[in-house]
């Protein structure tokens, strides 16, 4: 994974970010954490022959990491 790839998955969940309603907008630790987690998605896919191309063509992965942080904040 390069810089250029990070500065991807910035880009993904800023955009992801801006689709939840004011209300349920993932706070700057929230997008942090949900960027972490697919950055290392990624990283793991990796190892397979997955890119990001595949996560692409199956679901909006930057959304649903950051929902999976937020339910995970939730249920602290």
């Amino acid at each position: 994974m390069n810089q250029s790839d990070l500065n991807d998955i910035g880009h993904r969940i800023a955009s992801a970010a801006l689709e939840f309603a004011p209300g349920y907008r993932p706070t700057a630790s929230q997008k942090a954490d949900a960027a972490a987690i697919l950055r290392d998605m990624i990283q793991a896919a990796e190892l397979h022959g997955v890119t990001f191309a595949d996560f692409d063509a199956v679901a909006r992965f930057a959304r649903l990491a950051i929902q999976l942080v937020q339910s995970r904040d939730e249920s602290l």
